[in-house]
């Protein structure tokens, strides 16, 4: 079985960015900043991310949307919507896994071999389809003093960054294979992105690095995080959940009704 995946996953990584279904894809590197966010399945979710990176991120950026849904209906949408703000949109290729984690992973690899490794931003990062900026904030000012910046996971004898909200200097990662998938440091599992403390991680001084602060908020009454809650990261928002991979009681009105006031 692993020999198999091994060749579904090398399949699905060779793939090049030429033969996607894509629309507005920059390849300019002259812009700074370049962002992605891998969609699943939740087209009202992009709509604020984009109107939200609009309104407080005050870096000249590229934002690029990579479509993992699996439904084709909600593909479409989320095309519409990119094609609609002059936003970035690639369909990802048919993902070999079906894991969340891993799943959304493979994209990121994806992402880092055939597009930033070979047009090379300045800066780049990841967010999750269900993370928004809340207040005026400047990635590039932040990375202009260190090498990473984003919302730190693990422990004290090892830590990464969460994918979902994870900048980088691409001189720093430049050579380095990068591997967003799910992985295990001894007996411990580490979440998607882990992978990285291995490859990249191990190299920085974390005591050196500024990490946005972190808290939870409600959204309604109740105690269920991936319900519930939401996490305040710094100058960002996530909203837990936006796949809905946790079968939660609907939350969109109440989260609708949070997003519409920022």
């Amino acid at each position: 079985m692993r020999f198999i995946q091994y060749f579904k996953n090398k399949k699905f990584l060779n793939i090049p960015l030429s033969e996607t279904e894509q629309c507005n894809v920059s390849v300019n590197n002259k812009v700074p900043l370049h962002i992605f966010t891998v969609a699943f399945n939740n087209d009202l979710l992009l709509t604020h991310q984009i109107r939200l990176l609009k309104k407080y991120l005050t870096d000249d950026f590229v934002f690029i949307v990579a479509d993992n849904s699996s439904d084709k209906e909600k593909r479409k949408k989320i095309k519409e919507i990119c094609e609609n703000n002059n936003i970035g949109y690639i369909a990802m290729p048919k993902n070999p896994f079906k894991m969340c984690s891993d799943s959304h992973g493979i994209c990121l690899n994806w992402i880092f071999k055939n597009y930033i490794s070979v047009i090379e931003p300045k800066y780049f990062g990841f967010l999750d389809h269900d993370v928004y900026p809340v207040k005026i904030t400047s990635v590039v000012n932040k990375l202009e003093e260190q090498d990473v910046y984003g919302h730190r996971q693990g422990m004290h004898d090892y830590w990464f960054l969460w994918p979902g909200l994870s900048f980088f200097k691409f001189s720093k990662v430049k050579g380095v294979p990068l591997n967003f998938l799910t992985s295990a440091l001894g007996k411990r599992h580490l979440d998607t992105g882990g992978a990285n403390w291995k490859l990249f991680f191990y190299k920085l001084n974390s005591e050196r690095i500024k990490f946005p602060s972190h808290q939870y908020i409600n959204l309604r009454e109740g105690e269920v995080v991936q319900s519930d809650k939401m996490e305040l990261i710094g100058d960002w928002l996530h909203s837990f959940n936006g796949s809905y991979w946790m079968n939660v009681k609907p939350k969109e009105n109440d989260l609708f009704n949070y997003l519409n006031n920022l």
